[in-house]
This record gives structure tokens, sequence and C-alpha cells, in this order.
């Protein structure tokens, strides 16, 4: 019998198989992704100047430098990206007044004072030397000018939206898996807030699955205590690799943190976005150790944690591969990562999973997968919801509990 999952893939292939235009821009696009080199390096303040350190990634360009990403390093100084193969600089500075940019002229950060220009090629790993920040920014040569010009996603982490918007429908939610060049293009995602910011409230960060979005979560977002929570959600296309998705999440709550000084936020996530939540939780314990007892507590709804077979059939099979299938197929590089570790045992680990009577799943994800016994020891706890995939999402018993969860505060 052919998986629920890899039936739905190919239904979806088929349907696209149609239009032979379609599936060649699928596959334009898919392999956009499947290109992407990373940069990784170390910075090193020297300075006496105190705050966080921003690296900034440049395209180069005809001699024009242009600001496509920042991220915050590490409490080691470590930071990394994603990045097509092009020409680039990087530089960095420590961000004293936390405002998250670097003012030219006025005692708000030193700047490294020689930015690495280099070239990466498809698929390539360019670990830089160190960055030393140590004095004034670089002036660069005759004839050179810097442009500015954040991503959308990164210009919108922290937007308030609603999730009557119309950028959370079915459409965009499938591009997101089979198109997420366009859908960065044309719908942008990021860490998006539902209300206006509110110190006294603890955010919770909601993480969709596989052509998902955060209308799938609506049921759990309305049932939070609004006078105590206040809920973000995750949106990305989800065909990306889920490292990507991982470190952006990384880069959006540190620079959130640096701006509104939150010391608590919890995160939930569903299906695939189990994946990127464990993910999100190594790197970000990883690299701010001091900082992992602010994560609340952590809860996975039917997630494929031990992988999927059906995920490595559409790798082996389909005329088109999503780069996130590499991923969440069984004995992934990516998975062989992620449980190369303990899970941190200060974060509470809720672990849901579901079944549907007479069968070995959720209709989507086994059991074996959803609940791998390295997991069910880390977990403080489990439960099990005789529902589907999507319908516990919405299942009554299941509301009570996620509710009764957050009112205990997640213990």
């Amino acid at each position: 019998m052919v998986n629920g999952l890899r039936l739905v893939a190919l239904l979806v292939i088929v349907s696209f198989l149609v239009s032979a235009c379609g599936l060649a821009e699928i596959n334009r696009q898919i392999g956009i992704v499947d290109d992407l080199g990373e940069i990784k390096g170390k910075v090193d303040v020297q300075s006496e100047q105190t705050g966080p350190v921003v690296v900034l990634r440049f395209e180069v360009k005809d001699s024009v430098f242009t600001l496509e990403n920042q991220v915050i390093a590490t409490a080691t100084g470590q930071y990394e990206f994603a990045a097509e193969p092009g020409e680039y600089l990087v530089a960095a500075f420590v961000d004293v007044n936390q405002d998250g940019r670097f003012q030219r002229g006025q005692e708000h950060g030193n700047f490294s004072t020689e930015p690495m220009t280099f070239r990466i090629e498809s698929r390539q790993t360019v670990e830089l030397e160190t960055i030393v920040i140590s004095g004034d920014p670089p002036v660069l040569a005759n004839g050179q000018s810097a442009v500015i010009a954040e991503s959308e996603i990164v210009k919108s982490i922290g937007e308030v939206v609603s999730l009557d918007d119309p950028q959370f429908n079915r459409d965009n939610y499938g591009m997101g898996m089979w198109r997420p060049v366009d859908f960065l293009v044309s719908v942008g995602g990021g860490l998006l807030f539902l209300e206006e910011y509110d110190a006294t409230k603890v955010p919770v960060v909601f993480v969709h699955g596989i052509s998902g979005g955060p209308t799938d979560l609506r049921e759990l977002i309305e049932s939070l205590d609004a006078n105590k929570y206040q809920a973000w959600v995750l949106y990305y296309p989800s065909g990306l690799r889920l490292d990507m998705v991982s470190d952006y999440l990384v880069k959006a709550i540190t620079d959130l943190q640096s701006k509104y000084r939150f010391e608590q936020f919890d995160v939930v996530a569903h299906s695939m976005g189990g994946l990127v939540a464990h993910s999100f939780v190594r790197k970000y314990v990883e690299g701010f150790p001091d900082r992992a007892s602010q994560i609340g507590l952590v809860m996975t709804i039917n997630s494929p944690m031990g992988g999927m077979t059906s995920a490595a059939s559409g790798v082996d099979l389909s005329p088109v591969v999503v780069p996130a299938w590499r991923d969440v197929a069984t004995d992934s590089a990516f998975l062989e990562r992620l449980h190369s570790k303990a899970w941190p045992g200060q974060i509470p680990y809720h672990l849901v999973f579901s079944y549907q009577p007479g069968s070995g799943g959720d209709g989507v994800v086994g059991l074996e997968s959803q609940i791998p016994l390295k997991l069910q020891s880390e977990s403080v706890r489990m439960y099990g919801f005789a529902n589907s995939h999507v319908g516990t999402l919405n299942d009554p018993a299941f509301i009570a509990l996620f509710e009764g969860i957050f009112q205990a505060g997640g213990d």
C-alpha cells in the first residue's frame, strides 16, 4: 500500500507533469536551493566595546556591495550563512546600542578592519579566517559603493499580521513546498507577530509542517490564554532544506531578544516543523548555552522525528525532488546530526503522537517515527490521540490538554 504522504506527493507530481512548463520551473527553483553553499567563520572581538556581534553578508556584483543578510554571532563568535554561488564580502561589528544597524561616523560599534571578499561555488562550504574587530570601518576602494537591500524575510521579523491575512492561503502553502524561491519573492514569510509585542506576555513560537502554514495551527493559537501568552508564527517555504529554516529561526529569535530583552519563550511545532524545532534548539543551545533555560517548553505534534521512508522514496524515484525531502528521509545526514546529542535536560519536551485505529500511524507518519525510543526517554511527557495527522490539531481532547499544559506553565 502506498504511504499517505507518498500518494499525495505522487498525485501532485502527476498534476504538474501535465504541464512541462510547470515541471521545468519547479526543477529550476529546486535546483537553486540544492546549489546553495555554506559560509562559516568566527569573529574575535579585540575592542573594549560590548554588545551583540552582528555579522553582515554582502553580495558583490560589478563593484557594488549589496547587504543581503545579517546574523548575530554565537557566544563563542561562530556564525554561518547559506548562499547561492557568487562573490561575497563578510564583515562584522559590535552592536553597542543593540539596534541591529551599523551607523558610520557614530560611536555605535566597531567594524571589522579587514572584511573578507571571496567566491563560493555550488554546494561548496567556505570556512573563512577569523574576523577581528578592532577599529574603525574600512574605506571601500574608489568607485565602489554599498547598497543596502535587506531581504523581505529578514525585514519581516516581528511584523504584526492577522491569521486572516491573504498571504496565509493554501496556494501559497503549496508554492512554499514546490517553488520556494517564488514564495520568498512574492510572499516573504518570516517570524511574524499576531499582535503588537507585549513585554508582560510570554512568546509562543508556532512552527508549521510541510506544505502547510500558520492557519493549520489556528485552534491551538486561539486556545492560548491571551492575558499570559502572545503567539508568534514561523512562516517559511517548506521545500527548503531544514537547516536553512532552523538557522533563520535562531537569527530571528536572537534579533528579537536583542530588541525586546524577553527572558522566556516556548516552541510548538507540527509535523515536519518538529524537526525544525529540534534543530533550532540544538543550534540555539550550542550557540548561546547561557540562554537554554529561557526556553520554557518545546512541544512537537505528530512529527517524523525518526524520518520517513516515503521521503527517501521521493528522493530516489520522483522526477522532482523537494530539498526538504532529503532531510526528512530516514537515515539522512540531517537526522543523524539532530539525534547525535542528547536533548537539553533543562528544557521540558512534550511529545504528542497520533494513530488511526487499525493502522501503524496517523495516516502520514508512522508511530515508530513519531516516538523513537531516544525521544521517549528524553521527553517529560508523551500523549497519544486516536486521530489523524492533521485532525489532532482540532481534536477537543488535545486542545484541552494543550490549554492545561500552558496554564500550568509547561511543567
